[in-house]
């Protein structure tokens, strides 16, 4: 018997050892994020802890410059830490132009492209140029993603629309369908200088591609002083054996006709 009780005692003993060791967490227990620790947790699984660490980007303001461009300078930085400090240079936006340089050399990097381009689109006129350069690469991925953030720019920036409609335009001829869906789309969201978007949409109408031609009818919507000349096309897609085609031909119809816009 005594056997026994000393080994009941002997077990409650480690369990008090290991529970005192391991505490359990409160589940009210707020998560912290400690000063200087934001640049690790910007990409934390986490959104409490990532949104903690973008409160302290904002407030670094530009004192989280220096510790960014540490990064972006580095060639062995691991790539969770890399994209951590893209994510930074988008949340400073402007106050990070600055960096410009540094984010856009990271564009052509297949493991960075869509990072930097987004950080791009937040980063103020100056990264206008070089998104635009990246629109002759030689990688589809980098074309399409420099110009959605163009696109993006023509508001956060903001760009004049005279400066961003010939690049969409452009777009809508580029061999890859992914920057043409781009071009399309955007030209939709620009809404402006309909003389040259909406020829260049109503073309888009007979793109082999699908979504081309869904993004296309869609965007014709956002043009209703061209609706004289876009009716009779999106009468026509309307037929297209495409269900998404044809439904987006329609919506657009409608807004045409009703005389309503996006």
């Amino acid at each position: 018997m005594l056997v026994v009780l000393a080994l009941v005692a002997g077990a409650a003993g480690l369990w008090y050892y290991y529970r005192g060791a391991t505490p359990v967490p409160d589940e009210n227990e707020s998560d912290e994020v400690a000063d200087g620790d934001w640049l690790a947790n910007l990409h934390d699984q986490n959104p409490r802890v990532a949104e903690e660490a973008a409160r302290q980007v904002k407030e670094l303001g530009a004192e989280a410059l220096p510790d960014i461009q540490a990064v972006l300078r580095e060639p062995a930085a691991s790539p969770p830490v890399t994209k951590a400090a893209l994510k930074a240079a988008g949340i400073l936006g402007p106050a990070a132009a600055p960096l410009v340089a540094e984010v856009a050399e990271l564009l052509p990097d297949p493991a960075y492209t869509a990072e930097a381009a987004v950080a791009l689109s937040f980063m103020g006129r100056d990264a206008f140029v070089p998104l635009r350069r990246a629109l002759d690469s030689e990688d589809p991925v980098v074309r399409r993603e420099a110009l959605r953030s163009i696109g993006k720019l023509r508001e956060r920036a903001p760009l004049d629309a005279r400066a961003v409609v010939p690049l969409l335009v452009a777009g809508l001829s580029d061999r890859d369908p992914g920057v043409r869906t781009v071009a399309a789309t955007y030209l939709g969201i620009v809404g402006e200088h309909p003389d040259a978007a909406v020829p260049a949409l109503i073309n888009a109408l007979k793109d082999e591609t699908p979504e081309v031609r869904s993004a296309a009818a869609s965007a014709l919507g956002s043009f209703p002083s061209a609706a004289a000349t876009a009716i009779p096309a999106l009468r026509r897609a309307t037929g297209d054996k495409d269900a998404d085609v044809a439904r987006e031909a329609g919506v657009s119809l409608v807004k045409l006709q009703s005389g309503g816009s996006k």
